[in-house]
């Protein structure tokens, strides 16, 4: 969202009105779903914003394309039975729109609203490993399924001086995977529900203009899982469900650069933690150009 508002000013000021924005993320995290999952993936994004001065304030409106891959080893123990490892491939690929409104200044900052909506469809290849039935055949199975979501969010973006500000927002996410049934390679059937997603995050940035080629920023957020349930059946039997419903802390810390002032491209170099019920750590590169 930074990056397509950041788009369309320079696009505004600059009087051709269109740019185009995009980020490229990667890292590595583990998620506590009662056992747990380790997953490795890169992510991209790209898109075009367009950004118009209204009575209220700045509106910015953008369409994006998504993509993303990656791979994921499951680890499963039990009170009866030996420990289960699995592994598997995955990749998604969708698309949105996003819009934003910045209020006109109330005080010291201004006032700012954004959402977005997201479609597009992801592909998992699973394979078992420990898990295998009675002849010794390792339990696999492909699935391709859709999913959708909408994201919500206000903020006040405090302007302390000249060079430093202060970002304090709220954000709601919601996305749902849809079900899938599959036949595993050992023949057994597994039918999976819809997997529904709905955090809240709530956190800070702060921001200091060096000069006009360089902004470090450092910031830190909350964020709480109230759903991440994922339901299955087989043979009509309900398989124990993994949720990833809970608390996350979320650190980041990262460098805004701006090589020309004629030049019409910046980029983001940043870095972001997360601890509790998803822990790991993520990089990504993120740029804007205006045409």
């Amino acid at each position: 969202m930074n990056e397509a508002v950041g788009a369309a000013r320079r696009g505004i000021e600059s009087g051709r009105g269109l740019g185009a924005f995009g980020a490229l993320s990667g890292g590595r995290s583990r998620y506590d779903t009662g056992s747990h999952v380790d997953i490795s993936g890169v992510s991209l994004l790209t898109g075009l914003s367009f950004g118009a001065d209204l009575t209220p304030g700045r509106l910015t409106l953008g369409a994006f394309f998504e993509y993303g891959n990656g791979s994921y080893d499951t680890y499963n123990s039990f009170s009866n039975a030996a420990s289960v490892h699995g592994d598997g491939d995955m990749y998604r690929i969708g698309g949105g729109v996003l819009g934003r409104m910045d209020f006109k200044d109330t005080g010291p900052g201004h006032i700012y609203a954004e959402a977005s909506v997201r479609a597009g469809g992801v592909h998992n290849e699973y394979g078992g490993g420990d898990l295998r039935d009675g002849t010794g055949r390792e339990a696999e199975y492909d699935s391709s399924s859709a999913y959708y979501g909408l994201h919500l969010g206000t903020g006040y973006l405090w302007n302390i001086t000249d060079k430093a500000s202060l970002d304090l927002y709220g954000k709601y996410f919601w996305t749902r995977q849809k079900g899938d049934s599959v036949t595993l390679s050992t023949g057994d059937p597994v039918k999976f529900d819809d997997a529904d997603s709905s955090r809240l995050r709530l956190g800070s940035r702060f921001a200091y203009a060096i000069n006009e080629h360089v902004s470090p920023y450092i910031g830190a957020a909350w964020e709480h899982e109230f759903d991440g349930k994922a339901r299955a059946t087989t043979y009509g039997y309900d398989i124990d469900a993994p949720s990833l419903r809970g608390d996350t802390g979320m650190g980041e810390l990262g460098l805004t650069l701006k090589p020309s002032q004629t030049l019409p491209l910046s980029f983001d170099l940043g870095v972001q933690g997360h601890v509790g019920k998803r822990e790991g750590i993520t990089g990504s590169v993120q740029m804007k150009w205006e045409f």
